[in-house]
């Protein structure tokens, strides 16, 4: 529990409160624009429609979807319905819903990865194991070295029309979830590169190599025309527009005959726009996150609800311990973070999609007590706000206060930048806010919002003092996925993208002198689920004792979804209702699998 803030602290949240409950108000006055450029409830000839919303930029967004970031709609959700993987994940069941792929199956150190029979693609061609081979040897050269599956793909070998063989030195558990859930590409697009890939590959070139940094500068330049689908739903270019994509029936992919909604549209729209976009009722399921005072306006729309996903990970700062070397002193760390009342911040932020953070353990206080006791998790010390606590910890640091301004030891007065992102109004608000709580205590900030297009690129560059930035485990559902996020992303530790700058070397007061990266890949590879977790308490208690970045609120997905014009019902339940909701989305596998019914 944080404690009550002062009256100071609680005046500049009702002023926060207020200045988004003007901005929600004010902008409805947009609203009649925004319902004129939607369009109305079906489609062209009484189409059943379903709706969504996401920022796309046609113009920027590239239609190379074998590279990810910067892809149309690659991003987003809906990237399912018309580029499938081989699988959904189930996180509350640890099962796969295989999609593609017809199945999967070790044979010791290999994997074998088969698809189902049958499949097209969007452009007529047959989805073989062609597609596949040349697929992983692409993303073989392309994935970064520290991730897991493809980095440690040592052999690819072509076994039939439909299976392909990966062979691995080493495999651990889950090694092989990337692979079931990459997105094959189709060879009438990318031939050409993956055939050299394959050649690449097969002759032992790896990240780093010459060659594949030639082949990857290639790569990342090469700008197809369209994108082949092998989802139920393709794109209709006469259908896309500034405003709107529009996705029509595949009758060539996978489920393309059986999904009940011939069109899926999805309008273009930032956070603020999609809300009002749902209280005209033009979208039935947004993922874009509202704001407080939207959240209060979407209760009196009819047909209102909300579809709510897990979160696993959560918003804070990073560090970039480089531009600010008096960060590297864990006492000034623990003192900002003893300055932020996160309850407010989360409430302001996201009103209610937000939880509060009790053990910081840099994983959600969910997976922590999975794998932690009560007892032990009562030893984490917790950084709520406590003013009287960071001028201890700051003065025993060598800090000094001088006319209402904190200085470091040298003298020099504190100051930081502390960069948010635009349009991303969650991280944009806690920006301000600590900016506002940093300010009154007499520690120097600025808050800046860095563009939408490319923050990866400004975090893992290093160029920040400070970053709102995520934390805990948005993509892996493997418990050392949150201390991979937590300590190695942005961490690179070559030049040209330090990121964080944070000495993984670390001294821990408990645990002694510890390699946090040797600890995560024990942690991976971890024979016994007793043996993992005993490494995974050590980062749990490692990161609560020296706090590498401060966790300030976790996510709590709440999705606004529309019932009753369009869409007949969003289940209550479902069995993946545990999935992330941006990797393994519930509602996108239920409209994938026909059980998203349309209004009749």
């Amino acid at each position: 529990m944080t404690s009550t803030p002062p009256e100071h602290l609680l005046e500049m949240s009702r002023r926060n409160v207020l200045r988004a409950v003007g901005a929600g108000a004010a902008a409805t006055a947009a609203t009649g624009a925004l319902s004129a450029c939607a369009g109305g409830d079906s489609g062209s000839g009484g189409a059943r429609q379903f709706t969504g919303v996401f920022d796309f930029d046609l113009d920027s967004n590239t239609r190379n979807v074998a590279v990810e970031d910067g892809a149309l709609l690659l991003n987003s959700v809906y990237k399912d319905l018309f580029l499938m993987t081989g699988g959904f994940y189930n996180w509350r069941e640890h099962t796969w819903d295989y999609m593609l792929l017809e199945g999967s199956e070790w044979d010791g150190n290999d994997l074998v990865v088969t698809l189902r029979p049958g499949l097209k693609w969007s452009d007529g061609s047959d989805l073989t194991a062609d597609d596949m081979i040349q697929s992983y040897a692409i993303a073989i050269l392309e994935v970064a070295p520290w991730a897991v599956g493809f980095p440690q793909v040592a052999e690819l070998e072509k076994l039939d029309d439909l299976s392909v063989r990966l062979g691995f030195d080493a495999p651990f558990p889950n090694i092989e979830r990337s692979i079931i859930k990459h997105r094959i590409v189709a060879r009438s697009t990318y031939a050409e590169f993956g055939e050299r890939a394959l050649d690449l590959v097969g002759s032992g070139v790896r990240h780093g190599d010459d060659e594949q940094s030639e082949f990857i500068a290639e790569f990342v330049e090469f700008a197809p025309e369209e994108i082949v689908c092998s989802g139920p739903y393709m794109f209709d270019p006469e259908q896309m527009s500034d405003a709107r994509i529009t996705l029509v029936r595949n009758e060539n992919g996978y489920q393309g005959g059986e999904v009940l909604f011939d069109e899926v549209v999805v309008h273009k729209g930032d956070n603020r726009q999609s809300a009002l976009l749902v209280q005209q009722r033009e979208v039935d399921y947004s993922t874009e996150a509202p704001s407080a005072a939207d959240q209060q306006a979407f209760q009196g729309v009819e047909g209102f609800k909300w579809v709510e996903h897990v979160g696993y990970d959560g918003c804070g700062l990073m560090f970039n311990y480089a531009a600010k070397p008096e960060l590297e002193d864990v006492r000034v760390r623990k003192a900002l973070a003893h300055l932020l009342d996160t309850e407010t911040i989360g409430q302001v932020a996201r009103g209610e999609a937000y939880s509060g953070v009790e053990y910081y353990a840099g994983l959600v206080d969910l997976q922590a007590e999975e794998i932690m006791t009560e007892e032990e998790l009562a030893g984490f010390e917790h950084y709520g706000y406590n003013p009287d606590r960071a001028t201890e910890l700051l003065e025993d640091a060598g800090w000094t206060l001088s006319d209402g301004i904190w200085h470091l030891p040298d003298g020099e007065a504190a100051s930081y930048e502390i960069i948010g992102v635009a349009g991303w109004g969650d991280f944009e608000l806690t920006a301000s806010q600590v900016e506002e709580a940093w300010n009154s205590f007499g520690i120097r900030c600025e808050a800046r919002n860095v563009p939408s297009d490319n923050p990866w690129g400004i975090w893992g560059a290093g160029d920040f003092e400070v970053a709102v930035r995520h934390w805990g485990n948005p993509e892996i559902p493997d418990y050392w996925g949150a201390f991979q996020m937590n300590f190695l992303l942005e961490n690179s530790g070559d030049e040209d993208n330090p990121g964080q700058s944070f000495d993984l070397n670390v001294d821990s007061p408990s645990q002694g002198e510890v390699d946090v990266a040797e600890l995560i890949e024990e942690a991976k590879r971890a024979g016994t689920e007793e043996e993992q977790h005993a490494a995974l308490k050590r980062l749990a208690i490692i990161f609560n004792e020296l706090l590498p970045r401060i966790p300030i609120w976790t996510y709590r997905y709440l999705a606004p979804a529309i019932e009753g014009v369009r869409v007949e019902h969003f289940a209550a339940d479902h069995p993946a209702a545990n999935n992330e909701q941006y990797q393994d989305n519930h509602v996108i596998l239920s409209l994938i699998q026909g059980d998203l019914r349309p209004v009749e």
